[in-house]
């Protein structure tokens, strides 16, 4: 009798044991990890962010290689390769201003870029300012080339008919710059309707601030951009004091250095490919000042938390021996007692 109770016993405690320390399970988990820069990052706004001039542009979506949307996008792909994949979407259209930027945000036309985004960098309103004033230029005083500039007669820009048209010119940008106004904020909450992922905007800098032979021109569209680029600076903080949106100041960096940065002596605004390194260092910059991260869903295998409970189940399994022993002993003790 004593025999067959020590091996139930033994076999209980053999069978519990087994069943606590051998039994394995996988599992699904979502594993969150931190990222340096973002997995998915957006550019949308105008022909700076498309990259209009450089080699390989061809329209909306070519994304050239030297354009900083694309640097930037190489960049995050290496540092984040064998972390996850690293996605970069261009959805600026050249020679669109803020009113369009607008409509297509509200009406869903960007909402494939915008989906899945976790930064999104905008550049916008350059339209707004220099449409007018290139209007000006070449419409009303016939400045179609580099050329022009340099042989243009300054004496023309006292003349009454030429003030009348430089003041109509003037209005025309007054009035986008009221639109601006609104228009940031809209922007702005059309984006985060969409997205949380972090915004940064870009202010916008004056091409001509390098040219000599018109700087009365430069002047003047320099304190209009000046005006633009408040608004933009004004609306990245809330009431609260919160931040909305991160602001990467391109206008300081590309101020006095447009014949450096841009293709002016080729009578183009836009940056060249010194200027792209320029903003995607920037944009970088501004990027990184915020924290990111992606989830995983992974195969976790139970064996490994079971690891945690291993000194558990070993006091389960001493206990039960001793136990096991002790109740043995004390049937064993009363057994000999009732033999005597």
């Amino acid at each position: 009798m004593i025999k067959r109770l020590i091996s139930a016993v033994i076999a209980g405690a053999a069978a519990i044991s087994c069943a606590l320390t051998c039994h394995a399970e996988t599992k699904m988990e979502v594993v969150k990890k931190e990222l340096p820069v973002p997995q998915t990052i957006v550019f949308l706004g105008d022909s700076i962010a498309a990259g209009y001039g450089l080699e390989g542009y061809t329209g909306t979506g070519s994304d050239p290689k030297d354009g900083y949307a694309s640097i930037i996008g190489e960049q995050y792909k290496k540092e984040l390769e064998g972390t996850c994949d690293s996605v970069e979407k261009n959805g600026a259209v050249s020679g669109d201003t803020s009113d369009d930027l607008v409509k297509k945000l509200e009406g869903g036309e960007l909402d494939k870029y915008l989906f899945g985004s976790n930064a999104v960098v905008i550049s916008i309103g350059g339209n707004d300012i220099m449409g007018p004033a290139l209007d000006f230029l070449s419409e009303d005083l016939g400045i179609k080339s580099q050329a022009d500039i340099k042989n243009f007669d300054t004496s023309q820009l006292a003349k009454p008919s030429v003030l009348s048209k430089i003041n109509g010119r003037l209005e025309k940008i007054n009035e986008n710059l009221t639109n601006f106004k609104i228009n940031v904020p809209k922007i702005i909450s059309a984006v985060r309707s969409k997205t949380d992922a972090v915004i940064v905007f870009q202010t916008v800098y004056n091409p001509l601030d390098s040219n000599k032979s018109i700087e009365m021109l430069s002047n003047i569209i320099g304190e209009k951009i000046t005006e633009l680029n408040n608004i933009i600076t004004s609306n990245a903080t809330n009431k609260d004091g919160s931040m909305n949106y991160l602001v990467c100041d391109v206008a300081a960096s590309f101020a006095g250095k447009s014949k450096e940065l841009t293709n002016i002596d080729q009578y183009d605004i836009h940056p060249n490919a010194e200027g792209h390194k320029e903003i995607a260092k920037l944009v970088d910059e501004q990027v990184r000042s915020k924290k990111y991260s992606f989830e995983q869903l992974v195969e976790v295998d139970e064996s490994k938390s079971e690891n945690k409970m291993s000194n558990t189940r070993i006091y389960i399994t001493i206990g039960l021996f001793f136990g096991g022993f002790i109740t043995l002993f004390a049937i064993v003790w009363i057994k000999f007692k009732r033999s005597q």
